[in-house]
This record gives structure tokens, sequence and C-alpha cells, in this order.
């Protein structure tokens, strides 16, 4: 198993490597010139170059990604255009309210998405299962902005249940609305994909030879059934996590969440291309190291993963 880990942390390298040269070079060929933001419109041309200068923007593309990776491995992310503070600092700040807002969202859309699918699984062919089938395409069709404008309006505006929008402590009042935004979806993709994991291990021949031995239901169910889905499951759970951190930013901006998905909004919107270069490479991170955890912990459930491997 120790082996089986090194080699996936090992293959991270070259992966965060590339992805950090995509990212670099991709935000260096946006169209327009931070320089000249940061100059203003009155700076003459003398001045735009010598600040260009003093910044580093004037040398080779290569050159500037090298220095960047550099200086990123000890920390040095550089300094933000718009505060002039240093972005790892800035970064501390909003990297946790996100990881609250994620770990919130998957909480719920775990709890509805295994317990709904579980129903589903057990009730097969039932109104029930009908219900819970329909009702998780359902939450799949819902646009994540629409949602989110129809629950500030509903709990918000209408019922007066949960503030529109802010931040306070973290796992309060505030989070609600954004973390149901988020976990509506995913409880969708879980719920039937545990309807099917369960299904398919229900029909196994050492649940019949359980029932045979007269096992009660509930046992065979919690006992051999439910943790043999656990594999289907726990990476759907890590995989929905991924895709949640991925596109959290539109829900962080309609809520006005003070995380990291905003902060890289705010970057894009005043041209700041070290916090949104940074930022980026956040998310990329996460992603990448979420997926190595999924990898682990499958490893974990199912020893053969690992000796396979």
């Amino acid at each position: 198993m120790a082996s089986f880990i090194l080699r996936r942390i090992l293959m991270l390298i070259p992966i965060l490597i590339g992805i950090t040269f995509i990212i670099f070079a991709l935000l260096y060929i946006l169209p327009g010139d931070p320089v000249r933001l940061i100059a203003g419109p009155g700076a003459t041309p003398e001045t735009i170059e010598s600040i260009r200068h003093e910044m580093g923007l004037d040398r080779p593309l290569h050159t500037q990604y090298l220095d960047y990776l550099s200086k990123m491995v000890v920390g040095d992310l550089g300094r933000s255009y718009q505060t002039r503070r240093q972005i790892t600092e800035e970064l501390a700040v909003v990297v946790p309210k996100t990881v609250q807002l994620s770990l919130a969202a998957e909480i719920i859309s775990s709890f509805l998405g295994i317990s709904l699918g579980m129903i589903a699984a057990v009730r097969q062919n039932s109104w029930p299962d009908r219900l819970i089938t329909a009702l998780a395409a359902l939450q799949l069709s819902f646009p994540a902005f629409w949602l989110a404008l129809m629950l500030q309006l509903l709990f918000a505006v209408k019922l007066h249940l949960l503030p529109s929008s802010g931040y306070e402590g973290g796992f309060d009042k505030f989070i609600l609305l954004p973390a149901i935004t988020l976990a509506i979806p995913s409880s969708g993709i879980l719920a039937r994909i545990t309807r099917v994991a369960v299904l398919d291990t229900l029909r196994e021949d050492y649940i019949r030879t359980s029932r045979a031995k007269g096992l009660r239901e509930r046992l065979v169910f919690l006992r051999h059934a439910l943790p043999n889905a656990l594999i289907p499951i726990t990476t759907t759970i890590g995989l929905d996590l991924a895709r949640l951190i991925g596109g959290i930013a539109i829900i962080e901006v309609i809520f006005s969440w003070p995380g990291l998905g905003k902060y890289a909004f705010d970057a894009l919107v005043f041209r700041d291309l070290p916090a949104l270069q940074a930022s980026v490479i956040v998310f990329a991170i996460f992603v990448t190291l979420i997926n190595l955890f999924v990898d682990i912990l499958y490893g974990l459930i199912d020893p053969r993963v690992s000796r396979a491997a």
C-alpha cells in the first residue's frame, strides 16, 4: 500500500508542472495590458516601460515562467496588482472559506444522495423509486446560477428565513443557501450512482446466500450489500467534490461568499494576473489532491486496486 501511495504522489509532480505552465501561458495571452491598468490612462510611454521592466514583463515568457515556478516552490506567489499585498497572505484568508463551503455542500449532498439512492434501490420499481429517479434527473437539469437566484428569491426575499448573501463565521445560517445550491445537483448524481451500485450488489450470489442462511433483510443490507457498494459511491463523492470546487466561483459571486472563487472573479475583473493565476493554480491543486485522495481511499476499500497498481 505504501508503494501504491508513493507512486500516486510521484505522478502528481509532472501533472502539477504541466498545469502551472498551461495556466501561466493562457493567462498571459489574454487581451489587455495589465501594466497600462496599473499605470493609469495618463501615463507616459516611458512610465509604462519602466513599470513593465520593474515587474519583469519585458522578459521572454519561458524566463518569466521559470522565475515564477522557482518562487512558487518556496511559497512566493507574487504581489497583487490591485492591493499590492502578498498573494499568499490573501489566499490564506479566502481559501479556508471555500473549503468551508465545499465541505458543507458535500456533507448535505452525500446525506441526501446516499439516503435517496438506498431508498430507491430497496424499493425498486415502486413509486418511491420512480419519484426519486425523476427527482434526481430534475436536479441535474438546473443551471447553478438560476438555482441560486431562485433559492435567494424564495428563502430570503419571500419567506425571510435565510440571509440572501454574506459571511459571518462559516458554519452558520449564511452558509446554508450557497451550500444547498451546490448540493442539489450533486445529490442527484449521487442518488443515481448509489441506486445502481446497491442494486448491482443485491444481485450478487453472496447476498442470496446470506438470505438463505436466514439473516434478516436489514442485516443483509447493512453488513453485506452496503459495504460492497461503497467503492463506486466513494469514487463519485470524490469526483463530485472536485467538480464542485471547480464550479464554486459563480456561487461565491452570487452569494457574496468571500472565498477563492470570488477572489479569482475579482482578479479577473481588475485584470490582476498574479492573483488570478495563483487562484486558478490553487483550484487545480485542490482538484488534483482530491483525485489523489480518492485513489488512496479506493485502494484502502478494495486492496485489489493497490495490488494491481
